[in-house]
């Protein structure tokens, strides 16, 4: 079965909310294969702890899903002592080895930068993880690249590409790439005004937002609705269908 496909019905099975966005750079080793899979059966009894150890193992040897399990293990403090360190420590080895949410933490460290981890700033190697893991087609990284983009954060800026990874993580039902789309129509940040584009990316973003996300949504709606008429509301719906049949 692909690698894909295994670590899906993996986080079903485990009950984690996982994935893994692109392919590992390399294989593993069998020896890693052997302790990533003690892992998962360590886990499965509930002995979390040594889950955290059979996966650190296989960490070390090269298993990106491994990694960023051991490294999830440590952040929450699950059958472990709580370490930010060692979560990062396995995170960056996942994200070396090519597993795109381990990308995004590790690129959010580099962005704003840790002081209790002793990292600095550095929006260059922000950039690096954050494209790694949107050309894994990844849309939180996709949404973090088109920010960096925008305010010209460790690259030149550039509206325009900024605009086509929101889109593309938009296609995929990110909420808050569907929010900045709105705010960029409204506000013309880099494009024609147009509040009917606007308000259909508001419309959009509404279908697909939950918890928080649906508070977002709310708020953003308050904050641009005297600026639209009913009828541009209808239009908006017509352009939200259409552009969601587009990009399905």
């Amino acid at each position: 079965m692909p690698l894909r496909r295994r670590f899906a019905a993996l986080a079903v099975s485990l009950g984690l909310a996982l994935a893994l966005a692109g392919p590992a750079d390399a294989a593993p080793s069998a020896a890693a294969e052997a302790m990533f899979n003690a892992g998962i059966a360590a886990y499965r009894v509930g002995d979390l702890q040594r889950a955290a150890g059979d996966w650190g193992r296989a960490a070390e040897g090269g298993h990106p899903i491994a990694a960023y399990l051991a490294g999830q293990l440590y952040e929450q403090g699950r059958g472990v002592p709580r370490s930010e360190a060692t979560a990062f420590h396995y995170y960056l080895l996942a994200a070396r080895a090519g597993h795109a949410e381990a990308a995004v933490k590790v690129g959010l460290v580099y962005r704003d930068g840790n002081k209790e981890l002793g990292i600095k700033r550095s929006y260059p190697k922000a950039f690096e993880m954050f494209e790694k893991a949107a050309l894994a087609a990844l849309p939180e990284a996709q949404f973090y690249l088109a920010d960096m983009y925008r305010r010209g954060l460790g690259v030149p800026m550039q509206r325009s590409e900024s605009l086509r990874w929101l889109i593309l993580a938009g296609a995929k039902h990110h909420v808050p790439s569907l929010l900045e789309l709105a705010r960029i129509h409204f506000d013309g940040d880099g494009v024609n005004q147009d509040r009917v584009v606007g308000w259909s990316f508001l419309d959009l973003a509404s279908r697909f937002a939950q918890g928080d996300e649906a508070k977002r949504v709310s708020a953003a709606m308050d904050k641009y609705s005297r600026r639209v008429q009913e009828s541009e509301r209808e239009q908006a719906k017509q352009v939200a269908d259409d552009w969601l049949a587009k990009h399905s």
